[in-house]
């Protein structure tokens, strides 16, 4: 099932420690408003047709509302991820209990690591980003843990962004968003690819639930790209995430 067709997603809140998550940017998060944000992420989640299946908040981890990093679904099987960030590596171990009760749960152990943000899942193919935070060695975990699902796992070097989906997201039917310089595109033969504007790269991160493209807010000229494609979308602000180094994708596990 893809996140095109979902029925569930995993979230977790806004943690007060927010304003001192991993990243680059140098603006100051207000977490009041972040706290906002992610509400009303969740609200329309729930609007459209998604069960929310909370993980409990933790404050000692500053970017836990990414749940996204902690854990891939295939169908029926979860795969754990093993974060290289340090002060992230806690974040998982809430998410995996979690999953075990509902999932085949498979775990991704040293010396791979891997972040669920460089996971595309486009039907039958899984893309995984080579970044900094995931490595070759997931690559064959991955590989074994799906072998008998016929997924074609293709590896992808990213460079210049901290994840691949920061760059490239599947919108159903066959049709793919994405930010041009970051990764070989090749790899997306086969696929209608809408190509975000420059100045609207951040953008090129949506998710893609029952229908409907959720975009952050404040880049018409995406909204118009994707809506010409025959797209319902809807926009939300993500601003306070957008300075925390994430963006849509990365609030949620959806299946």
């Amino acid at each position: 099932m893809t996140a095109a067709t979902a029925e569930c997603a995993i979230v977790r809140p806004v943690s007060a420690s927010y304003d001192r998550c991993v990243r680059t940017t140098v603006e100051r998060i207000d977490v009041a408003l972040a706290k906002k944000q992610h509400a009303e992420y969740c609200a329309t989640l729930k609007k459209l047709g998604l069960e929310l299946i909370w993980i409990e908040g933790d404050n000692t981890l500053p970017d836990s509302c990414f749940v996204e990093d902690t854990a891939v679904v295939f169908g029926k099987k979860a795969v754990i991820c093993n974060l290289s960030v340090k002060s992230r590596v806690k974040e998982v171990v809430d998410v995996a209990k979690v999953l075990e009760e509902l999932k085949e749960t498979h775990y991704i152990k040293p010396p791979a690591t891997i972040d669920g943000g460089d996971v595309l899942v486009v039907e039958d193919r899984v893309l995984v980003g080579l970044s900094a935070r995931t490595n070759q060695h997931a690559i064959q975990q991955l590989r074994d843990i799906l072998e008998k699902s016929h997924a074609e796992i293709v590896p992808v070097k990213a460079h210049n962004i901290l994840h691949l989906k920061s760059a490239c997201t599947y919108l159903g039917d066959n049709q793919v968003i994405l930010s041009r310089g970051h990764f070989d595109t090749d790899v997306l033969q086969g696929l209608k690819k809408i190509v975000v504007p420059r100045g609207e790269e951040y953008a090129a991160d949506c998710l893609a639930i029952n229908g409907t493209i959720l975009i952050a807010k404040g880049y018409p000229k995406t909204k118009k790209l994707i809506e010409r494609e025959g797209f319902l979308v809807d926009e939300l602000d993500m601003s306070e995430f957008r300075k925390g180094e994430g963006a849509l994708t990365c609030l949620s596990i959806v299946w």
